[in-house]
């Protein structure tokens, strides 16, 4: 296999990778969410401003988040994915709309970035998530006037 051809196996297991995280907050899939991390994953996180760490953690941190919405809606955006051997460095955009449980007619969306550092995870080309950096763009809430 070309070095090439190698390199953009592993960059298309890392985009995967973000989708299969997006899809999972969405649908609340708490252990496909959880697959995405390293277990000793250190993040920084909206609603905190120390590291936390662990794959368990950022997991709980997620599913905590998300109870006050009854849905929502993770658009991956434009993405950088630089691969050095056995690590990457990837930002990718997110836009993520989340519909509040008990005032359906309030809409919150979020603009930022995921900053992360992937290594490589078993054999092959799977990676996964040792650092992540969630850099908030802007919000924006929006009610619906009946």
């Amino acid at each position: 296999m070309s070095r090439d051809l190698g390199q953009e196996l592993d960059r298309l297991a890392i985009m995967d990778l973000l989708i299969r995280y997006a899809r999972s907050v969405d649908s609340h899939d708490f252990a496909a969410m959880r697959s995405c991390f390293a277990d000793d994953l250190v993040f920084l996180n909206i609603g905190s401003p120390d590291a936390q760490h662990g794959g368990d953690t950022y997991t709980d941190v997620i599913r905590r988040l998300l109870v006050p919405f009854g849905a929502t809606q993770h658009l991956l955006g434009n993405q950088v994915v630089e691969i050095n051997g056995e690590v990457a460095h990837v930002e990718t955009d997110v836009q993520a709309t989340h519909f509040i449980v008990d005032d359906p007619d309030t809409v919150t969306t979020l603009w930022a970035t995921y900053v992360d550092e992937m290594a490589r995870a078993g054999d092959g080309h799977q990676w996964v998530i040792t650092h992540r950096n969630l850099r908030t763009r802007g919000t924006q809430r929006t009610t619906n006037a009946a």
